[in-house]
């Protein structure tokens, strides 16, 4: 096609950006941990963002700076969810969080380990917990719905896995310039410690970097986005990991975070650096000694501060300077608001979307398993079938978000007629060249007719006979029609280079 000949010509000749993305904060089922905080990741501001392209290279792992731990490791619970939001700029989420153009998939790697802040993250160990890459119904990849996710890919940890340190691995491969072998890796380590007593363990594991994640020339990393068959692609790494008990012999599980805590005393806390309270005075002298140690803090805290910023270094800063300005007024009783915690309250967003992986997360039951508690003999008596009010447990592949709607069968409906749909639908924005400029339109989608009640109210359904049903997943369908009006242009770059577009700039 003609119009497909003048896009591919002025994506070869446009000039590649200096803007990408990068992972920037953890939320630990939905509340953010702080900007930075736990996070391994590229620590020169000017290059934070920048993509892997060395597939054999050790940086694969956790990123550039990777292989060196960070202070803090972050608390997680049982079956949390965990939330990993990209920036284009570290410090600011206000900006967009990863430009269109950078098409590609997604996944999330967990890596258990003896030590969060000593492990050096590459090599073996890792195994995937989901995966999620092209949807031919809507012409969307994950990089689309992460975007639409305000930047955040979430994916809830399977309930009852060995407890102890890990690293969390989320990745984005942008496939935009992968035709010249130019597949752009991001990535980067969340330190947690996962609080569990369960026993679950992945039935194999592999090495990042090596062989059976990624290795160049594979078609995972060379695909042409433009004109190949999309719906084809694979995406890179093994496949979903399953899981396995642990025999309590060989168990390496953890049971008590002692490493990466947030130290008592602490009252300002700027990602992996922490301000305590300065000595206590009620002299000219003690005054400025204890002003000293705070600008000494402060100095502190803006040198380790990571590509996220100095937010809580400002306020100490603020903080010092209070106490100067008391010594210049001769108020020698100190310091001011003693003891007062400056960290700013913890954000809670709304999680958004949870993408659900296809296969794998099965556990082999056959493995040894901690006998089950004796139980009381049951009453002989029968009791009447009953009605539950919320649907049965999913198994450990499902990850679901944090509420569901379950479909009211008919009363002459058989329950199997209601299956679990593993296909993910959202609408699409018709996407037009306009003068060089991509031009994306905020859609309008008209939901499908499905009638849908809360899982709470199906307790009411018809009586008398109960009619167990399975839990379904709800999926809203959109059909778009896409119309090329095919245009002759002559492309020509400008002496100067292209400017961006305000509004939706294309990164290649």
């Amino acid at each position: 096609m003609r119009t497909q000949a003048i896009v591919l010509a002025v994506l070869a000749a446009a000039p590649s950006t200096l803007a990408h993305t990068i992972w920037s904060v953890l939320y630990v089922d939905g509340v953010s941990q702080g900007d930075g905080a736990g996070l391994r990741m590229r620590q020169d501001p000017k290059l934070a963002s920048y993509p892997l392209v060395d597939y054999n290279s050790d940086d694969m792992a956790c990123n550039v700076d990777g292989t060196k731990g960070v202070a803090f490791v972050n608390p997680v619970k049982d079956g949390s969810t965990l939330t990993f939001e990209m920036r284009s700029w570290p410090d600011d989420p206000s900006k967009e969080s990863l430009d269109r153009g950078h098409y590609g998939p997604c996944a999330v790697y967990l890596k258990k380990v003896s030590s969060a802040i000593d492990d050096k993250a590459a090599g073996d160990g890792w195994f995937k917990l989901m995966d999620d890459g092209y949807h031919a119904d809507t012409d969307t990849w994950c990089t689309d719905r992460l975007i639409d996710n305000k930047g955040r890919l979430s994916v809830a940890l399977p309930k009852g896995l060995e407890g102890g340190y890990y690293l969390a691995r989320p990745e984005v491969v942008a496939l935009h310039n992968a035709t010249n072998g130019g597949a752009q890796f991001y990535t980067g380590c969340a330190q947690i410690f996962l609080e569990s007593s369960g026993t679950l363990v992945p039935e194999s594991t592999v090495a990042i970097p090596g062989p059976e994640y990624v290795t160049p020339g594979q078609a995972s990393v060379q695909f042409n986005i433009y004109v190949g068959k999309n719906a084809e692609y694979q995406v890179p790494g093994p496949a979903i990991a399953n899981f396995t008990h642990a025999a309590g012999t060989a168990s390496s599980a953890q049971t008590v975070q002692k490493e990466g805590l947030v130290p008592a005393g602490c009252i300002a806390q700027n990602a992996n650096w922490c301000g305590k309270e300065v000595t206590a005075y009620t002299d000219e002298q003690g005054c400025w000694a204890s002003g000293e140690d705070c600008w000494t803090q402060g100095k502190k805290c803006w040198a380790e501060a990571p590509p996220t910023g100095g937010k809580v270094c400002e306020l100490w800063n603020a903080k010092c300077e209070a106490m100067n300005d008391a010594c210049r007024a001769k108020n020698f009783n100190g310091p001011p608001n003693k003891g007062k915690v400056i960290t700013p309250k913890r954000e809670t967003i709304d999680i958004g979307l949870i993408i659900k992986p296809v296969g794998g997360g099965n556990v082999d039951d056959s493995a040894p398993t901690p006998a089950p508690a004796p139980q009381a003999p049951k009453s002989s008596s029968v009791a009447a079938p009953k009605v539950s009010s919320s649907p049965p447990a999913a198994p450990l592949s499902a990850y679901e978000p944090k509420s569901s709607l379950v479909e009211t069968p008919s009363a002459t409906a058989p329950a199997a007629s209601f299956k679990e749909t593993p296909t993910f639908s959202s609408s699409v924005p018709l996407l037009s060249f306009v003068g060089g400029v991509y031009d994306i339109p905020s859609p309008t989608p008209t939901p499908a007719s499905t009638i849908a009640v809360p899982t709470s109210e199906y307790a009411t359904a018809p009586k008398p006979t109960p009619v167990a049903v399975d839990t379904v997943e709800v999926v809203t369908n959109y059909k778009v029609e896409v119309v090329t009006e095919v245009a002759y242009v002559t492309v020509a770059v400008p002496a100067g280079g292209y400017k961006h577009h305000r509004g939706h700039r294309r990164h290649f």
